[in-house]
């Protein structure tokens, strides 16, 4: 099912809804700042194992984290430098995924075999409207695999509209990937270059 919203000014009531279906374990596909991404629960572990199956993916490589702003960020990482935090504060919301050790709240199951988790503070206002309704982070995935993406809603429509509860239609979405960034440590070590730019 597609949930037509307007990309800057998503409509209250349908995003609420999807929120209430995202907190009660449903999988959702939404728009991001960067790509369309699997969306669900951080609470519900078969939700999560829906998520691996939907991207055919290994249960050890870890999901995102998609927090609505920095102390939500700091319940469910290791974080105790000032200038990660700094830098935080001048460069989120935007492109970047954030590679932390995890804190204890975070439940085993959605952890790599480092405990470490990606954090996104995402700039696009349909995801930051959804975790306005929410007391707990979303985790995702993008659906960009084996070097294909769609952009296009309607043909996620197509691919995935049986298998997950609804996909969130902002508009065409083209494939710009966030940049990756080891966080334990500050300069930061750049794991992948992507859509977010580091200034030297």
């Amino acid at each position: 099912m597609i949930y037509k919203v307007h990309p800057k000014n998503p409509e209250k009531r349908i995003i609420e809804k999807i929120a209430k279906d995202i907190v009660n374990g449903k999988v959702f596909i939404l728009p991001t700042d960067t790509v369309y991404a699997f969306a669900t629960t951080l609470s519900n572990k078969k939700a999560i194992e829906k998520l691996y199956s939907l991207k055919d993916m290994p249960d050890q490589k870890p999901l995102s984290l998609y927090c609505k702003d920095f102390s939500q960020v700091s319940e469910y990482v290791r974080m105790d430098n000032n200038q990660i935090f700094r830098w935080m504060k001048a460069n989120l919301p935007g492109p970047f995924t954030l590679i932390f050790k995890a804190s204890k709240k975070l439940p085993q199951y959605t952890l790599s075999k480092q405990k470490t988790v990606g954090i996104r503070v995402i700039d696009h206002p349909v995801t930051q409207m959804l975790l306005s309704f929410m007391d707990m982070p979303i985790i995702g995935t993008s659906v960009f695999t084996e070097e294909k993406y769609i952009s296009f809603p309607e043909e996620l429509e197509k691919k995935y509209g049986k298998l997950v509860a609804g996909i969130v239609d902002a508009g065409p979405i083209e494939l710009s990937l966030s940049t990756v960034l080891n966080a334990e440590e500050y300069p930061f070590e750049i794991i992948r270059q992507g859509k977010g730019e580091i200034e030297s």
